[in-house]
């Protein structure tokens, strides 16, 4: 039998989750609009010299990329090379392509710029779960602040969304690169290995600190150096922020990552675990400041992260801008949020009427029914049981014409 599945990493919804999805959504846009934040859209399709060049560590491995077309594919050319096939990508995350749309727009847009994104970006992962080929990101961003107070509007905006989700007890662990850098040039390694030791440690909640020994190792980085900062790692997770100026960190780093905790604090009334967590790493390279996860329970790995990327829009345009943003998990979210799921139909009706009813009074009596909900029209099959086995997919509640005209209550399905 031929297969009508669709490609492994993605998937197609019903109508219930489909419509559950586009709630979700929609809460989140809400949310973060009443914040202040704009909506914008970008392309799906990207230069690949703006994807190549943006330092987003392991992503890049992943990045789905298209072929020429026409003309411009010559596959009769000897000793072909990717870059005599492939013409574009689709974007892996919408941090690169806001930095280009920034980038090209920054003259008509306000300073600080405040933007919204909320679609699909594409990576060629090996199918499996939460790894998804196609799947939904919910960004926001900040582009044109450097200051603390663009992190602290940021992560409170994205706590108060979580809430409105009806998210409690979230755990949100910060974490600053150059704190990390300063750990690893404590450890004697040169600033020219300091991105690829990070993509290291990023695994360290996955892998464990002996996990990142071997992958150091593997990467022929030198034992004692490894050692070194595997002691300092672990000093840091054992004390916290108390020794982290014994290690050469900016004092100012310090205190503004204390700020932060201490302001979110406040302003969500110690509601949730704000903490600092030298293990938040993101491996994405151009991240180049302050670096942030939230975890909610019932989930193993974050449901949303970000952070400062200060130098992209520069590596760009050659004019830097500050710039922070953050992402919703939105696949973990709506997993999480599965018991909610039955309550997508909820205001969803069929009004059944058959061939012997005044064809223009059903559908007055549509019109009238959808001032409290959303009707749809079916002509009553012959094998009722069918139905109602297949109709909890579009709607919560049925009713005839007939009943509706003499009176009768209009019932939840079970």
């Amino acid at each position: 039998m031929k297969n009508f599945n669709p490609i492994r990493g993605t998937y197609d919804y019903m109508p219930y989750m489909a419509r559950f999805r586009e709630q979700v959504r929609q809460t989140i846009l809400k949310s973060y609009e009443n914040n202040g934040y704009n909506l914008i859209s970008t392309p799906i399709l990207e230069s690949l010299d703006f994807l190549g060049n943006s330092d987003g560590g392991d992503n890049l491995k992943l990045m789905y990329k298209t072929i020429k077309r026409g003309d411009k594919l010559d596959l009769t050319k000897e000793n072909l090379t990717e870059q005599d096939i492939v013409a574009e990508g689709l974007r892996y995350d919408l941090t690169v392509p806001l930095a280009r749309f920034y980038a090209n727009n920054r003259d008509n847009l306000p300073n600080p710029f405040k933007a919204i994104q909320i679609d699909n970006v594409f990576r060629a992962e090996r199918p499996q779960k939460g790894r998804n080929r196609q799947f939904m990101q919910c960004d926001i961003d900040i582009l044109g602040d450097s200051t603390i107070h663009a992190e602290l509007d940021l992560l409170k905006t994205c706590i108060d969304t979580y809430e409105i989700l009806g998210f409690c007890n979230l755990t949100v662990r910060i974490n600053h690169k150059e704190i990390l850098n300063s750990l690893i040039a404590c450890a004697e390694f040169n600033e020219a290995e300091f991105s690829t030791i990070c993509v290291t440690l990023d695994k360290i909640d996955k892998i464990g600190v002996t996990g990142v020994m071997m992958e150091l190792i593997d990467k022929n980085f030198e034992p004692n150096k490894i050692n070194k900062l595997v002691d300092i790692i672990t000093d840091v997770q054992a004390n916290g922020m108390s020794v982290l100026t014994k290690y050469n960190v900016d004092e100012n780093i310090v205190s503004d990552i204390e700020f932060l905790i201490k302001s979110l604090d406040q302003l969500t009334a110690n509601k949730h675990n704000i903490q600092f967590d030298i293990s938040i790493v993101r491996g994405q390279g151009y991240y180049t400041g302050t670096v942030y996860e939230i975890y909610a329970d019932g989930f193993a790995g974050a449901i949303g992260g970000g952070g400062r990327y200060d130098k992209m829009i520069g590596k760009f345009s050659g004019v830097d801008a500050g710039a922070i943003g953050f992402s919703i998990g939105f696949e973990g979210v709506v997993m999480l949020m599965s018991e909610k799921l039955k309550e997508s139909n909820n205001n969803n009706l069929i009004l059944l009427y058959t061939d012997a009813d005044d064809i223009i009074d059903v559908f007055n009596a549509k019109k009238e029914l959808m001032r409290d909900y959303n009707v749809s029209l079916y002509l009553r099959p012959k094998n009722m049981k069918n139905f109602y086995d297949r109709i909890e997919t579009v709607a919560s509640r049925v009713i005839s014409y007939q009943d509706y005209r003499a009176g009768k209550e209009i019932k939840l399905l079970k």
